[in-house]
């Protein structure tokens, strides 16, 4: 089993307590696409052509919070929505990925801050040296509602910090780490070998404007 391999499978296990925590590489529910056993799946399958298509290009990872309930979590990819594999397909993998929700035919998941992200990362041509990547890599969802999100509990980034040292083992080299946000900001404060090189405004909450500003003035000179 090589590092990817292992990474994905540490993924599928999830984290040590799963209450309120939706897993897109093995769990289901009524939003999934039949036959819904096979999304899962379909979502790793998806996680690992995006790393594949960076393994030895990325030169810096982009530290979300967590996937959201209409983006990484049918898309299995952080900070991507269906619109994006759908829209921006030759820049998201070398190969088109598939989509999970049930009503992807008709009205594929949207996601505002990923439409925000994709686009500079497309418009800089630099989709392919940029890894996303969240602190705690499940979905933290809403009690008694799968579509919601909530902000992942301290106990539940701490788990992140070993799915995020199996990251780094995947790649071929080392990799420049930004913070998206003040949660993403505090964990790797507390991830000694993270060794964050700035922080972005989240695009979420009218931060788009800022995350564009940050991400051309910190994140660019390092590509």
């Amino acid at each position: 089993m090589d590092d990817l391999q292992r990474f994905l499978a540490l993924l599928k296990a999830g984290p040590d307590d799963a209450n309120d925590v939706f897993n897109p590489w093995r769990d289901t529910d009524e939003r999934d696409l039949p036959p819904r056993r096979e999304m899962p799946q379909r979502r790793l399958d998806n996680l690992r052509e995006y790393l594949e298509a960076r393994r030895r290009s990325a030169r810096v990872i982009l530290m979300g919070e967590a996937p959201s309930h209409r983006g990484g979590r049918f898309t299995g990819i952080p900070f991507c929505s269906e619109v994006e594999l759908l829209q921006k397909s030759n820049v998201v993998a070398r190969k088109a990925l598939r989509l999970t929700s049930v009503d992807c035919a008709e009205k594929p998941q949207r996601e505002r801050s990923a439409a925000v992200v994709w686009g500079e990362l497309e418009q800089h041509g630099v989709a392919n040296k940029v890894v996303l990547w969240n602190t705690f890599p499940w979905h933290p969802r809403g009690a008694g509602s799968a579509a919601s999100n909530r902000k992942p509990r301290p106990a539940e980034v701490v788990q992140g910090r070993s799915a995020y040292q199996a990251l780094l083992a995947c790649f071929t080299h080392s990799l420049a780490v930004f913070a998206v946000g003040r949660v993403a900001e505090s964990a790797l404060a507390q991830w000694p070998e993270a060794q964050c090189a700035g922080c972005l405004r989240h695009p979420a909450h009218g931060g788009e404007g800022a995350f564009r500003e940050h991400f051309r003035n910190l994140v660019l000179p390092h590509l």
